[in-house]
Parts: C-alpha cells; structure tokens; sequence
C-alpha cells in the first residue's frame, strides 16, 4: 500500500505557501503603493507570480494524489512530474525576463529608487521568503516530492533575486551609479537560467521513466537474495519511479520442490522484505518454479537490469 499521508502532507505544503507568497504579495503591494517605490512594486507583482505559481503546483498535486482508475492504471504520479517541469519554464521565464530588463537598464539608464522603505521591505521579504524556501525543501525530503523541491527551487531563486536587489539598492545609493542594479541583474538571470534548465532537465528525464538509483536496486536485490535458500534467482527486474512512488516488477525463480503454498509464502515475504527496504513502493511478482540446475547466475540478472 502507499502511503496516503504523504501526498496529504505535500498537497497541505502547496496550499500553505501559496497562502504565505499570497500574504507577501499584499504587504508589498501596500508597502510599495504607499512609499510609492517601483522596486517594492515590481517585487509584490513577482510574488503575485509565486501565488499562481505554487498554487498549479497544489492543483498538480491533487490530480498526482488521485487513486488509479480505468484510463490510468499505475496512478496519476506523473503529475507531480509535469508541475516540475511546469516549475522550471516558470523560472526561466523569470530568469530571461530578469536579464533582458537588465540589459534594457544598461542601454537606457534609468534612477533607481533606493529608498529605505524599498530596500526594509525587500530584507523583510528575504526573511519570509528564505522561510517558506526552509519549510518547502524539509517537506519536500519528508515526502520525496519532485513538485515541492521545485517549488522550494522557485523561491530560493526568489531570495537570490531579491539579495541581488538589495545590494544593488545600497551601491546606487552609495554611489549613485545605476549600472550596480543591472550587473548584478545578469548574474542573477544566469544563475537563474542555469538551475531552471537542470529542473527542465531533470523532471523530463523523470517523465521518460527511468530505473531507480543503482542504490535503491542494490537494496532491492538484496532483499530477494537474503529472503529464504528456496528463493533460487531472480530475472527481468524492472524499476520505475511516478513521484514520491516506486514500482518493482520481476520474475521470482523459486525452488520447484517446494509446494504452492510456500511459493505464495515466499513471494510475500519477498514482497514484504522490499517494502520494509524502501518506502512507498508497489511491487509486482509473477512466481516461476525452476529446478536448481536451471537457476541463472546473479550475473545474468543483474544484466536484465541494465
């Protein structure tokens, strides 16, 4: 069985961060209307765009949560995958436009406002900001969530964009040269389209249904191996990953003196140690009687996987 809390817990994240980033938006919105700062204002509009974010992302999570059924027999996992991918063009989007405004600044200077309210208010930003980054990336890795980690990406490229401000802010005022701001602009878009392309990348790759991580199959194998002297081999070991969920499907090579009801015992004990080795996995085990001078060298199993 899965582990329902898990989705529960990753749905309940989503939803509390869009809550955070919608709180935030509205402190800079007032902020910036009353100071009447552009940089407090272009940032609450930036936390507007964290809003409609992390909200698809609670959307995605909820259609990722949903039990199989006729049209989608292994789940609906993939989901948590497409809101990663959905993650990433988002913030390279926001990295792109961050770099061509800062290349704008740079052939057409422009003042800065550098106000006090504009540059407390986007220190009081990163605080929040580093805060929700905290809580999304320790629940992310409590429910082994692609779609969180992505999210909790977003927002360090938040704080990153932020801090960039910030000490662009306090060199212009200090010097009163503008191009601080679009200098550290391009850095910021460069690093930024960096991580986004890796999380394009990387939730992609997931979509394309790779094997487990060659520790996650050791431990597999060694399950089987370790469960009882009738369990002879294995073969055509298969592995797959739909979010926070794996599958395992292989073949059971069982000794073919012993009786049906100790192959079936020994195929949930097999099922049972593999659970017990890796959280939230379904596993599929098709039991096949073999005689011991038939049995395939570890070897040629392990090549199946491959």
């Amino acid at each position: 069985m899965i582990d329902p809390p898990s989705d529960y817990r990753a749905r309940r994240v989503a939803l509390n961060v869009t809550g955070a980033a919608l709180l935030l938006a509205i402190v800079k919105g007032a902020v910036g209307f009353a100071s009447g700062s552009i940089a407090v204002l272009s940032s609450a509009l930036d936390s507007g765009g964290d809003v409609i974010a992390s909200f698809l992302n609670f959307i995605f999570l909820t259609i990722a949560a949903k039990p199989p059924d006729r049209e989608h027999q292994f789940g609906h996992g993939k989901a948590e995958h497409l809101a990663a991918l959905l993650q990433g063009v988002i913030i390279l989007t926001g990295g792109v436009l961050l770099g061509v405004r800062a290349v704008e600044r740079i052939r057409n200077p422009a003042p800065i406002d550098a106000s006090f309210a504009a540059i407390a208010t986007m220190i009081g930003s990163i605080i929040a900001t580093t805060v929700v980054t905290t809580y999304l990336k320790r629940n992310a890795a409590q429910s082994e969530s692609i779609a969180l980690s992505s999210d909790a990406l977003h927002y360090t490229t938040d704080v990153a964009s932020n801090l960039a401000t910030i000490v662009a802010l306090i060199l212009v005022r200090r010097t009163g040269n503008p191009l601080f701001d679009s200098i550290l602009g391009i850095s910021v878009a460069c690093w930024i389209g960096w991580n986004s392309l890796y999380l394009i990348w990387t939730a992609a790759g997931d979509l394309m249904d790779p094997a487990l991580p060659e520790e996650e199959i050791g431990k597999i194998i060694a399950a089987i191996e370790r469960a009882d002297p009738a369990v002879i081999n294995y073969r055509e070991l298969r592995t797959r990953r739909a979010a926070g969920v794996r599958f395992v499907e292989f073949e059971l090579c069982i000794d073919s003196n012993v009786t049906f009801e100790k192959a079936h015992d020994l195929t949930e004990l097999v099922k049972s140690r593999i659970r017990e080795t890796l959280p939230r996995v379904v596993v599929t085990v098709h039991a096949e009687p073999v005689h011991t001078s038939e049995q395939t060298d570890s070897g040629d199993a392990r090549l199946m996987i491959e």
